[in-house]
């Protein structure tokens, strides 16, 4: 098909792995500390080889090239988003990137905690009960940017979360006009995408990853009903100022972009084009007084955990993209 190509990518070799596990690996951009590696004969190696065969085995390449991103509009020319910012429709021309075919999951993020050293995400009460081996794993912007380094780091390879370009054009399976990433651009509950919420029913858990079928171009889950973190920093006018090739969003911002369903099981939140700004550590109420409304406080997530419904995947580049 054109826009991707499903010949999988990255040829991982046993030497890059065995001397990435046995050294201390430095993440690199904004995650900080040094992520310590396990030893090379531990239960926690053979997890992290594990996880590295399924990567591999489940990237799915993209040839790169050009596509008009951004809402396009009615036939009768109205803007499909209430909200100016996924506006106005730009070109863009990326180079070649590989995608993973499924969103990071608890089983995929546990290996990576417990091999760095880290506490394992969502682990208070509330998100054990979410918890599933193969749910979509609720992590912070911090987090998902610290695994895809991790797995720069292992394999010498270009891994980082995706650009909001290559998130919308992998979304549309190489840049195709369809509103939805599902296997036919279309939503047919519950066949390709969640049930309708009923009126009083609990929310349910987050169904396991690959639940739906894919879209054109073998991704899952692309339009469900979670955000997706991707790299871009979130200024509202910044489609109007894009460079053409291969845009990484601004320098700096306060909240990142979210791609995906960003609100739930409505179906126009789920459009391809549809951008949320989240912060980068997402913030909870506690109620150290009681259950006082008012007396609540606004602290951060602990260490990497977040929302259940805040997912990301990692991509890596053909070629290196300045940030």
């Amino acid at each position: 098909m054109k826009g991707f190509d499903q010949m999988q990518t990255l040829k991982f070799v046993a030497p890059i792995f065995l001397s990435a596990i046995v050294h201390t690996a430095a993440s690199s951009g904004e995650t900080g500390a040094p992520v310590a590696m396990p030893a090379a004969d531990s239960d926690s190696s053979r997890r992290v080889k594990t996880l590295l065969d399924k990567v591999q085995r489940t990237l799915r390449a993209f040839k790169g090239g050009t596509f008009v991103m951004g809402d396009w509009g009615t036939d009768s020319g109205a803007p499909y988003d209430i909200e100016a910012d996924s506006r106005p429709v730009h070109k863009v021309t990326l180079d070649a990137f590989s995608m993973m075919a499924y969103k990071v999951t608890y089983d995929d993020f546990d290996t990576f905690t417990d091999a760095s050293g880290n506490e394992r995400i969502d682990m208070d009460p509330f998100g054990i009960l979410a918890r599933a081996p193969n749910r979509p794993a609720g992590v912070s912007w911090h987090g998902a940017k610290a695994y895809c380094q991790w797995l720069k780091e292992l394999t010498n390879r270009r891994f980082d979360l995706p650009t909001e370009a290559q998130w919308e054009y992998a979304a549309r399976s190489g840049g195709r006009k369809v509103l939805f990433a599902t296997d036919n651009g279309k939503i047919e509950r519950p066949r390709n995408f969640p049930r309708e919420w009923q009126h009083g029913e609990k929310e349910p858990p987050l169904p396991d990853v690959g639940s739906f079928p894919p879209n054109r171009a073998g991704l899952y889950g692309m339009s469900e009903n979670t955000g997706e973190w991707v790299n871009d920093w979130f200024v509202e006018n910044y489609y109007k100022v894009s460079p053409q090739r291969n845009p990484t969003g601004p320098d700096t911002g306060i909240r990142k972009v979210q791609r995906g369903s960003v609100g739930g099981r409505a179906e126009i939140a789920a459009m391809v084009f549809m951008r949320e700004k989240r912060l980068p550590q997402p913030l909870e109420d506690t109620y150290p007084n009681g259950v006082s409304y008012d007396k609540r406080v606004t602290v951060p997530f602990p260490g990497y955990s977040s929302h259940l419904v805040d997912n990301f995947r990692c991509v890596v580049s053909a070629v290196p993209i300045a940030r």
